[in-house]
């Protein structure tokens, strides 16, 4: 059982580590309340990471009409 809780929190620890690389790729460097992206849990990283790709997505659709 220790081992699944184990490779659990690994798995999260390296997902989080991922959006918050991702999130700084995109030029995001904290929360829209201040936190920093290390403060922040994985569910709020997740959020904030379907957010920022989707902003993203549509800036560039914008000016794809242009």
């Amino acid at each position: 059982m220790f081992l699944i809780e184990k490779s659990t929190i690994t798995a999260a620890s390296e997902r989080q580590d991922y959006l918050i690389h991702e999130l700084i790729r995109y030029g995001q460097y904290e929360a829209d309340d201040g936190r920093q992206l290390y403060e922040l849990p994985l569910a709020e990283l997740e959020r904030l990471h379907i957010k920022v790709k989707s902003d993203f997505g549509r800036k560039m659709s914008c000016e794809a009409e242009d």
